[in-house]
């Protein structure tokens, strides 16, 4: 018996939305440190093309920041700038002439990062300190949580521009997302708390 035919479900297509993958197989978001001054590069290109061509139904590819106070380390990708978009049309080119979709995890880490490399001040929804970074992050103000719902917004533009299938919102630990949503990290008394 193949190995297609036991796992049937596993290697049959699948409508996701608007897309329809070959299989179920996906190659999940994680951290690559291949971003060059905050830009994709061609290790990039090849690395998700190597997934593309080995079979994988739809890739996500690793975070890419979504305001400039987000850099919580130091080979993110920035997808605030818009210079990004030629090195993410050759990421999405290179992985679409295997016939499989790809999209972008975005993301602003919130109170789980650093200042080390922005020499910023880290933002979240209230000042307490990561247990991973231990910095004391400054609490955002109302115009600033319009900033970074605007630094999604067009973080999703360039995206689109750069041929991606979609998006996926990264609002899991490190996450400003899941920081305003946890009563451990949500201390605000206005309506976003």
């Amino acid at each position: 018996m193949s190995a297609t035919s036991r796992y049937r479900y596993l290697f049959s297509p699948l409508r996701v939305g608007p897309l329809t993958v070959d299989n179920r197989v996906v190659f999940s978001a994680h951290l690559t440190n291949y971003a060059r001054a905050g830009l994709p590069s061609e290790q990039h290109v090849a690395y998700y093309a190597a997934r593309a061509a080995g079979g994988a139904g739809m890739i996500i590819t690793e975070e890419h920041s979504t305001h400039p106070t987000d850099w919580p380390y130091e080979k993110l990708i920035h997808g605030f700038n818009p210079q990004v978009i030629p090195g993410y049309r050759r990421i999405t080119d290179a992985v679409h002439a295997h016939g499989v979709p790809i999209l972008a995890q975005i993301n602003h880490n919130g109170g789980q990062a650093s200042s080390m490399y922005s020499r910023l001040p880290v933002w979240a929804p209230s000042p307490v300190p990561d247990p991973l970074f231990r910095e004391v992050p400054k609490a955002v103000e109302l115009h600033e949580i319009r900033e970074v719902v605007d630094g999604y917004g067009l973080v999703a533009e360039h995206c689109v521009a750069g041929g991606f299938d979609g998006v996926e919102l990264q609002c899991s630990h490190s996450s400003i997302v899941r920081g305003f949503l946890s009563p451990a990290t949500n201390r605000r008394t206005d309506a976003y708390g």
